[in-house]
């Protein structure tokens, strides 16, 4: 079976910064350390090679998924990648999903961690999207870890999506979120980004975060575990549908 399983193209969106690269490369270090066995490959969206269709052609027809770093249905998602697919087929972005909810999770415990105390409210901040509906991942990542939250410690703990980038007239910026926090009691407000990895939003948010006095912001979602075991979700779920569609076909 291993040696029919497809190329796992990992494609990343792309950043001048070192750091965001570096993140991606270990995060695809996890994904190959969990399946030895599979074949994985990057590529780029923008500004650096291989961009996503120069390694699927590289592959010269073997079959591959391109498993998308993204955290929504945005331009990249919707536009770019069915443009630059050619033989691949494409797997569903990372959210929404469990296993999100689940690294959202682990980073907000490593901020708390460093701060000694639990938050009793968290900003969850996206880069922002004017597009309709790209940002209703976020909206919806929020939901879901506050429900979660509400699980583990059996007391509410809100979670209130932020945009560093929001459309007019929608001013949910991370200063105005964590203002309006405090305004109903909380205190000890953490700040998380929806972001992939760091770079020029997260170094904005951190910022943003200090001078708003929240208690720490955490880590962005980058090389983990749960990451790297939802790309591999992401890949198996194209995998199965792929097999399937195939099998209604004869």
């Amino acid at each position: 079976m291993a040696a029919l399983s497809p190329v796992l193209i990992v494609a990343a969106h792309g950043s001048r910064e070192a750091r965001a690269q570096t993140e991606t490369r270990r995060l695809l270090a996890h994904v190959r350390a969990l399946r030895p066995a599979l074949r994985v490959e990057i590529a780029f969206f923008d500004l650096h090679h291989p961009t996503v269709d120069e390694s699927v052609a590289a592959l010269h027809g073997t079959p591959a998924v391109v498993v998308p770093l993204l955290l929504g249905a945005g331009f990249h998602a919707t536009v770019d990648l069915p443009a630059l697919l050619g033989p691949a087929r494409a797997a569903k972005p990372l959210a929404p999903h469990p296993l999100l909810t689940e690294a959202l999770t682990h980073r907000l415990q490593e901020a708390e961690a460093r701060a000694g105390f639990p938050a009793d409210a968290v900003v969850l901040a996206a880069a922002g999207s004017r597009r309709p509906g790209g940002n209703d991942s976020c909206y919806a990542a929020a939901r879901a870890l506050s429900t979660s939250l509400y699980a583990r410690r059996e007391v509410p703990v809100p979670v209130r999506p932020a945009l560093l980038c929001g459309g007019s007239g929608d001013d949910r910026s991370p200063a105005r979120t964590a203002q309006a926090l405090r305004a109903e009691g909380r205190t000890r407000i953490a700040v998380l980004p929806y972001l992939m990895a760091a770079g020029r939003f997260s170094d904005r948010l951190a910022a943003e975060a200090d001078r708003a006095g929240c208690m720490g912001i955490a880590r962005p979602l980058g090389a983990q575990s749960a990451v790297a075991r939802l790309v591999l979700a992401r890949f198996d779920e194209c995998v199965l549908a792929t097999a399937e569609n195939r099998a209604g076909a004869e």
